[in-house]
């Protein structure tokens, strides 16, 4: 049994390079997708550091199908609207104003209204039908 063997200048030193172009394409994915997170700034309130933001109850304006007011049921001559309306706008924080609406209701007394919050710079409108409170 003869041994051959093999000239040094024959062999080849080679490095398998497929794992590590499989872990670094896997590497750039993770950080395509985690970049964009770290760059937005994300605060979150700490247990015990401040008491949270008060809820505001919504301001309720009914208009009845005859067209009357009702400031948080409560009867509102349609004068006083606008002032309580620039009252409301000037509350911090500015509760929701919640306004609900009869049926029967004329739609130009409901336009009307929206226009005057609208002036009074309200934030937040909400409208619902006096049935579904």
């Amino acid at each position: 049994m003869t041994t051959r063997s093999i000239p040094v200048a024959d062999m080849q030193a080679e490095i398998n390079v497929t794992p590590l172009i499989d872990v670094m394409l896997a590497l750039v994915v993770v950080f395509m997708i985690a970049a964009p997170l770290l760059t937005k700034r994300l605060t979150l309130p700490l247990a015990g550091s401040e008491s949270p933001a008060a809820i505001v109850e919504p301001m309720r304006l009914g208009i009845g199908a005859d067209g009357a007011l009702a400031w948080n049921d409560r009867a509102l001559p349609p004068a006083l609207l606008k002032e309580q309306l620039r009252v409301l706008a000037r509350s911090e924080p500015q509760p929701e104003l919640r306004i609900e609406v009869a049926r029967a209701a004329p739609y130009q007394a409901f336009a009307a209204i929206l226009a005057d919050a609208k002036a009074a710079n309200i934030a937040k409108i909400g409208v619902q039908t006096a049935e579904d409170r």
